[in-house]
């Protein structure tokens, strides 16, 4: 069993009335989107007024989520709140300015997350890296706050879960993942419904896109790393929030980290995924990212050829120290 919710994190939410922002990150996905929407029903129905959103709209892919058309797209903080909750956001740097704003009216930041590089932002910081996902522990704190677990908040987490595991496939994955998973089916969740929404709902010309996308996976000539580094206009957006392209590369039998170089203006937005022991977070801390071993992501200022170049250079860094490191073990 994973260890109790902390008192602290109980004490902002306890309290009757008053108002609460559950605050998401940038292009916010079924992590942030399932455990946010989860909580502030939970605290909703405590009679807190509940507000749920973040610089950016939710996609329309999660339109199944329950009460997601409350989520606003947020250019400012208006008026107080007693508390501010951010859940699976280890870099407040992702809210595009909106935490300040909200620390600023006096609310009690409250960061609630998995990963084991966040940066303890909040007033409260409740982290634990041993979760699978932030959505197991949205799941114990709803539960220690006593609020009735409805079908719509039970879809909402295990779509969180299930998408933050990898549809349960990720290394991470325990046996207390299985456990909530299990408890929250029992509470109404659909795990066909889940599944269903988030991968059998493409249109027909997605397939069109799918095609012209894996076309540019490249492979290293070692083939431990590949890669699909994808220009701007290329597909249409909305494809390439509904896709894990990343998923597609890394599933080459001898790869051993895989990226997705996405160009958004004068950026480019990079996800890595492992398979095995290369720690894609250090390699993504590099350029101002972090995230868990297996699975990591940054944004990098810079045009897509140059920043392609400067991250496979990277990971093939990590890749080489981690090949010579096992050896020295040999």
């Amino acid at each position: 069993m994973t260890a109790a919710v902390p008192a602290a994190v109980l004490v902002p939410l306890s309290k009757p009335g008053g108002r609460a922002l559950m605050l998401g990150h940038v292009h916010p996905d079924a992590d942030v989107l399932g455990t946010l929407l989860a909580l502030g029903e939970a605290l909703a129905a405590r009679g807190v007024s509940v507000v749920e959103g973040g610089p950016h709209p939710a996609p329309a892919l999660l339109s199944f989520l329950s009460g997601v058309e409350r989520y606003r797209t947020l250019a400012s903080i208006e008026g107080a709140y007693d508390v501010v909750v951010l859940t699976d956001c280890p870099n407040p740097a992702r809210t595009e300015g909106l935490i300040e704003e909200a620390r600023a009216s006096g609310a009690t930041v409250l960061n609630i997350d998995h990963h084991h590089d966040n940066r303890r932002y909040g007033d409260v910081n409740w982290i634990d890296p041993t979760a699978a996902a932030t959505g197991e522990m949205v799941y114990r704190l709803v539960t220690a706050l006593g609020a009735a677990l409805t079908p719509g908040m039970a879809t909402n987490l295990f779509t969180a879960i299930h998408t933050d595991t990898g549809s349960f496939r990720y290394s991470n994955t325990t046996a207390e993942t299985f456990r909530i998973a299990g408890a929250l089916v029992s509470a109404g969740a659909s795990p066909a419904l889940v599944s269903g929404r988030l991968y059998e709902r493409r249109p027909a010309d997605s397939l069109r896109w799918l095609g012209e996308s894996l076309r540019r996976i490249e492979v290293s000539p070692d083939g431990r790393i590949a890669w699909l580094a994808l220009p701007s206009g290329v597909v249409p957006e909305g494809f390439i929030e509904a896709e894990e392209l990343v998923n597609y590369p890394r599933s080459i039998g001898s790869v051993r980290v895989a990226c997705f170089l996405r160009e958004l203006g004068a950026q480019v937005k990079v996800s890595l995924r492992g398979k095995g022991d290369v720690d894609v977070s250090r390699i993504a801390a590099r350029f101002g990212g972090g995230g868990h071993p297996n699975a990591a992501g940054c944004t990098v200022p810079g045009e897509l050829s140059g920043v392609t170049r400067d991250v496979l250079a990277a990971v093939r860094d990590g890749v080489d120290a981690t090949v010579s490191a096992a050896g020295e073990r040999a």
